[in-house]
């Protein structure tokens, strides 16, 4: 494992100019390669790079549910890489095939709940299917950065176990398929956690590094890399090109939203839908 500590940063100003767009291969003057450490340079821990971290029979039993797993969504915000327009009072991107599995907390609105998301409300099967996946990242976390994993552990424990993920420190999955993420950073997820991300990829394609523009540190994740990150620094995707019409490049995060510590069993969370409803049909 080599170790990595970023010297510097890029100016502020720079780096306010990448916000929300596709990043370049100008972008980066470091390419991962191979095992990495990567630093800031106050020390922290930016990621750890992983190559073949998921066993391969656990990742190709778990391509057919993850590449299947094609939602289109507007809602991304900065992550979409595109400008953002308002539409009904609200702000929308162009669609890209994003989807959030697993557990969600309150949005207020029609969902002043926690709930399982739709997808993994609809498909049972598929999400029993891909949890062994999601149990080899976990592994891979408790080896790679043990002191975030404890941690991540305990708010888990403090959980109702309705909205984790078993056998994991996971409440929440997002899967992203073939696109290159505008820069953003992550919201809503763990502070004292980490970020854990998979890559699966089929067929041929060129760019789509994870890059952290302020610290030009890049890496091109192939067919069962992990990066295990700290999400809350920017970072986005170098442009994505296709060599194929076949060609797939599926990414897993698995996180904690820290706002699922809040919620309470599933059956009382479902009883606030019920309560709304009656509240919305008497009126």
């Amino acid at each position: 494992m080599i170790e990595l500590r970023v010297r510097s940063k890029i100016a502020k100003e720079e780096l306010d100019a990448k916000v929300g767009k596709i990043l370049r291969p100008s972008d980066y003057n470091v390419l991962l390669t191979g095992p990495t450490t990567v630093r800031k340079p106050n020390g922290d821990l930016l990621c750890v790079y992983l190559p073949r971290a998921i066993p391969q029979p656990v990742a190709d039993a778990s391509w057919p549910t993850l590449s299947s797993i094609k939602m289109p969504t507007d809602n991304r915000g900065l992550a979409s890489g595109s400008a953002s327009i308002t539409k009904w009072s609200r702000q929308r991107t162009m669609p890209v095939f994003s989807a959030m599995l697993g557990a969600a907390d309150p949005a207020g609105g029609a969902y002043p709940m926690c709930r399982l998301t739709a997808w993994t409300a609809e498909h049972v099967q598929g999400w029993r299917d891909i949890q062994p996946f999601f149990r080899a990242m976990a592994d891979v976390f408790a080896e790679a950065v043990p002191d975030r994993h404890r941690t991540q552990v305990q708010w888990c424990q403090r959980t109702r176990p309705d909205w984790v993920i078993r056998g994991t420190p996971y409440t929440t999955i997002t899967v992203n398929n073939t696109y290159a993420t505008g820069v953003h950073t992550d919201k809503g997820d763990l502070d004292e956690g980490f970020s854990c991300l998979a890559v699966l990829r089929r067929g041929t394609y060129t760019g789509g590094c994870l890059t952290f523009p302020e610290y030009r540190v890049a890496v091109d994740l192939q067919d069962g890399d992990m990066l295990l990150m700290d999400a809350h620094e920017w970072h986005g995707n170098t442009e994505l090109v296709k060599g194929d019409a076949e060609a797939e490049r599926v990414s897993v995060v698995a996180y904690y939203r820290t706002a699922i510590a809040k919620c309470d069993t599933a059956e009382a969370e479902a009883a606030k839908a019920v309560q709304l409803y009656d509240a919305r049909v008497i009126r």
